[in-house]
């Protein structure tokens, strides 16, 4: 892939907020942080079913212990095996 620079105007503020944020998250300067944005939001606009589901696959990996990994994970497909009976029973009417 070719690089490409662009510029982008942003108000005083905004950049000093990005300047902290990206002290904060250990970016190397702000154009790292912008590229970062920029990235995160391509993906959530290219495909934002597969952004949430990752979105709250992170959420729940990280919220849950292992055990209940297991238990919440037999929870999830006895759920999708209900959907897909009523999707299948509802093709047969």
């Amino acid at each position: 892939m070719a690089n490409r620079m662009i510029s982008v105007r942003l108000p005083a503020s905004l950049i000093e907020e990005l300047k902290e944020a990206s002290k904060k998250q250990h970016f190397l300067d702000v154009s790292e942080a912008v590229r970062s944005i920029i990235r995160q939001n391509w993906v959530r606009q290219k495909d934002p079913m597969a952004y949430q589901l990752n979105k709250l696959r992170k959420e729940i990996s990280e919220n849950i212990s292992k055990k209940s990994q297991e238990s919440l994970v037999s929870e999830l497909q006895r759920i999708r095996d209900s959907i897909v009976s009523k999707k299948d029973e509802s093709k047969k009417q």
